[in-house]
């Protein structure tokens, strides 16, 4: 193995600081609903943006941001790259969910489905289309995003289980993990320098509230990977190959793994974008996504 490359943690300050180069305008956005409870956690809240003209129903990209299971908000600047559908014909959905330690997973991922089924059962009064919908989601987000995709309709991955939902038809998936049991092997393979040494166990620890190492038979039920089918809604990733969060081969596996159960889906790799980079909010950047999005939905 080669010499490990680890990234100074000045530097991966640097590198989420880079996120303020962004901003969050959403101020010509006449038509919006914010902090909409879709349970009874002060967590569990929702922002609707409508596009200024039509009676629609518009279809749905729902959105969860990132922050290491820990941290974030459903109004950052990580929706950024998906706030502009409102200008495509799309309702946006940005949420929150509820964080770690305070909960373990799957409950931050049934949070994703409580608000599926919330925006359905409300539909009608926000002028959205449950039958077109994208789960959409940043890092833990997206993470969060492929879980609730991946799992949709099994009893067993949501605490209430059946009932009027959204149709999830797609899913954006932005670096998130995909295989938590190769973080490290991965970054092995590829020298590339990462953000936390061998062993550490960081979010994914958090996430699940013990030690990984001591339920590895478990793991693969939170492992997206471990949990996709040729049933699985089409997918777009975008993944930067030096991202020293999360090894970009997680979506490579992926989309190769997706591509051989005969899945629809896209790979958008990028040789510049570090994690959580601003340039995901670049115009080239948006058109795949909405060029992706509109393949599904419209």
């Amino acid at each position: 193995m080669d010499e490990i490359n680890i990234m100074p943690p000045h530097e991966v300050e640097r590198m989420f600081a880079r996120l303020g180069e962004l901003t969050l305008d959403v101020s010509d956005i006449r038509r919006k609903f914010l902090n909409c409870p879709y349970g009874e956690d002060p967590r569990q809240l929702l922002d609707i943006y409508l596009p200024n003209e039509g009676d629609g129903p518009f279809p749905i990209i729902l959105f969860a941001h990132g922050g290491g299971f820990t941290r974030g908000d459903k109004g950052d600047v990580q929706v950024v790259p998906f706030i502009g559908g409102v200008n495509r014909g799309y309702a946006v959905v940005s949420l929150n969910y509820r964080l770690c330690p305070a909960v373990l997973y799957p409950e931050n991922m049934f949070d994703i489905k409580s608000a599926l089924r919330w925006v359905a059962q409300n539909a009608e009064t926000y002028l959205l289309d449950s039958s077109r919908a994208a789960l959409c989601g940043a890092s833990a987000g997206a993470y969060l995003a492929m879980m609730a995709a991946f799992t949709l309709d099994q009893p067993g991955f949501d605490s209430a289980p059946g009932g009027h939902t959204c149709c999830v038809k797609a899913v954006v998936n932005q670096f998130g993990p995909t295989d938590f049991t190769k973080t490290h092997t991965h970054y092995d393979e590829s020298g590339f320098a990462r953000a936390y040494p061998p062993g550490s166990k960081g979010a994914l620890e958090l996430l699940l509230g013990v030690d990984p190492e001591l339920i590895l038979n478990l793991l693969r039920f939170a492992n997206p990977i471990d949990n996709v089918h040729p049933s699985v809604p089409p997918m777009l990733l975008q993944h930067g190959r030096h991202d020293p969060i999360i090894p970009y081969q997680q979506a490579v596996e992926l989309y190769e793994k997706l591509q051989a159960l005969g899945v629809e889906t896209e790979l958008d790799l990028s040789e510049e974008f570090l994690h959580a980079d601003p340039g995901y909010a670049g115009e080239e950047s948006v058109e795949r996504i909405f060029g992706f999005l509109d393949k599904y939905l419209k």
